[in-house]
């Protein structure tokens, strides 16, 4: 397989070892929902080592899903992520960061509301989003990474595949949710080196970035004991800092006064 031509924390600085990452995801699917912190965890860790591409699969299963969850344009998450990317990547990934956090807890379908929220908070200009919407270029972009797709080979989701900077080199495909360290492997191999990893935030910077996280999600992130993690993240509740939401037996936070409007939990 041979490749073809938010926040401050998740900026990313080139170095002369760079791995890049192009990363396929079904926007509905809990395995890929499950990746956003490993992605997340990367991009923090190995700043300026890694660019990460991440890309809605634009396979027939995936965006048959998306145009199911839609009544037009202007509410097709795939249209919109493609119409985010046009504003640049990383407001694409805080575009469809916040897209998760209102279609993953309570799994509910993405409306319009959601999609225009979801932009204004990525920092993206709603007028050039719109027209951008209604674009024959989307379609034109939506072929090009099918074909991406397919010269990748990617036969399930979520699927990453890590390229060297040799283009000699073949790249590494990895279909399927694995361990935070088996990601890492892959990155210091192609490097060659082992890469001195990027401090992480604290809790309460990383819930800010990212306004809607889970228990789970903070886990992978922080790798505390799960009683260690409870007792921080009750602290910050103490301080009135956060809250929490329960929400289909999971319990996620928020900053106090999130523009996310969820159930609190009693």
């Amino acid at each position: 397989m041979s490749k073809n031509n938010s926040e401050d924390m998740l900026l990313l600085e080139q170095s002369d070892r760079t791995v890049e990452i192009f990363y396929f995801f079904d926007p509905f699917s809990n395995d890929c929902i499950a990746m956003e912190p490993i992605i997340n965890k990367l991009l923090i860790e190995y700043r300026g080592h890694i660019s990460v591409k991440k890309i809605l699969a634009p396979s027939l299963s995936v965006l048959t899903k998306c145009q199911a969850q839609s009544t037009s344009s202007d509410d097709n998450v795939a249209l919109a992520y493609k119409a985010a990317e046009i504003q640049g990547q990383s407001k694409a990934r805080a575009f469809i960061r916040y897209i998760f956090n209102r279609i993953s807890p309570s799994n509910t379908i993405c409306t319009k509301e959601m999609i225009d929220e979801s932009a204004r908070l990525a920092g993206i200009d709603l007028q050039s989003f719109h027209e951008d919407l209604q674009s024959p270029t989307l379609d034109a972009m939506l072929k090009y990474d099918l074909s991406v797709f397919r010269e990748m080979d990617i036969e399930s989701l979520p699927a990453m595949v890590f390229f060297s900077g040799d283009v000699k080199s073949e790249g590494v495909k990895v279909e399927g949710c694995y361990p935070y360290h088996i990601y890492t492997y892959i990155i210091n191999e192609l490097i060659g080196i082992e890469i001195e990893k990027r401090q992480l935030p604290s809790i309460i910077d990383y819930i800010r970035a990212h306004e809607l996280v889970s228990f789970e999600e903070l886990k992978t992130i922080f790798e505390w004991r799960a009683g260690l993690l409870l007792n921080e993240l009750k602290k910050l509740r103490l301080q009135r800092l956060i809250d929490e939401v329960n929400l289909n037996n999971q319990s996620f936070y928020q900053l106090k006064q999130s523009s996310i409007r969820l159930q609190t939990k009693v």
